[in-house]
């Protein structure tokens, strides 16, 4: 495993490197950092993951001002060449996914498929507008270290991974936390949807309810999506579910 800090036109981005084979872009869900997918390092003695921490995440640098979802998936686009990786899978979870789906719609010619977990395309119902506007109100507030126990807590039950999860998420800054959310709130992309056309998986779990009509609303849009639900697993799909989760990603992509 290997971490590396790629200067980009707006800031740099620390970026996490393992593994060989094919490339993986992992795009984390916000507040988390690339700790995200740390249940899912076993995929990388046959596949190689790179997991940037996003701007203000980290280590990565702040990029100043608001920014949108598409400058997100650019800012990831100039990653990928300046490592010199050509056509990697795109894993995205959570508002990750939201990320994962702009850069395909930007740059689908540079994109092998798509891997979406507990995804959406847009905010659309009262749940999921009011855990945005929760958590962007305590990104205002300084509230990152709660938000970084509360997360780390839903995610991992094991004490010291806890620990390692809260210590990454606690180094978020407060203006870009609130900057991401307040961009994935707004962000909506379900009309192009029917312009991708390379092989996508939709990852879901069984017990997020309030997820699954987000569910079928991509899989009806997603010509060549497959949509898989994972038993007894709510949102928390990478790693309350890893071992299954990391076999349907290795199902996909061979």
């Amino acid at each position: 495993m290997e971490q590396v800090m790629v200067q980009l036109k707006n800031g740099q981005l620390t970026c996490t490197l393992s593994g060989k084979g094919t490339p993986v872009l992992c795009i984390h869900a916000p507040c988390i950092g690339s700790m995200n997918f740390s249940y899912q390092d076993a995929l990388s003695d046959a596949y190689q993951l790179i997991v940037p921490d996003l701007p203000g995440h980290g280590s990565s640098s702040l990029f100043g001002g608001r920014f949108s979802i598409g400058e997100l998936a650019d800012y990831l686009h100039q990653l990928i060449q300046e490592l010199n990786i050509t056509q990697p899978y795109i894993l995205g979870y959570s508002q990750g996914a939201s990320i994962a789906l702009e850069y395909c719609l930007r740059y689908p010619e540079k994109v092998k498929g798509v891997i979406l977990v507990s995804a959406f395309s847009e905010v659309k119902d009262l749940y999921l507008h009011g855990r945005f506007f929760m958590a962007q109100t305590m990104s205002w507030l300084h509230g990152i270290p709660l938000l970084a126990r509360s997360i780390a807590s839903s995610h991992v039950t094991d004490p010291a991974m806890q620990a390692k999860w809260v210590e990454h998420a606690s180094r978020t800054d407060a203006r870009s936390l609130a900057s991401l959310y307040a961009a994935g709130h707004r962000y909506r992309c379900t009309d192009r949807l029917d312009e991708l056309h390379m092989p996508a998986l939709l990852v879901y779990g069984k017990e997020d309810r309030q997820m699954q009509p987000y569910a079928l609303l991509l899989k009806k849009q997603l010509a060549q999506a497959e949509l898989l639900y994972i038993p007894h697993v709510q949102h928390q799909v990478i790693t309350r579910a890893a071992p299954a989760f990391n076999q349907l990603c290795r199902d996909f992509m061979q």
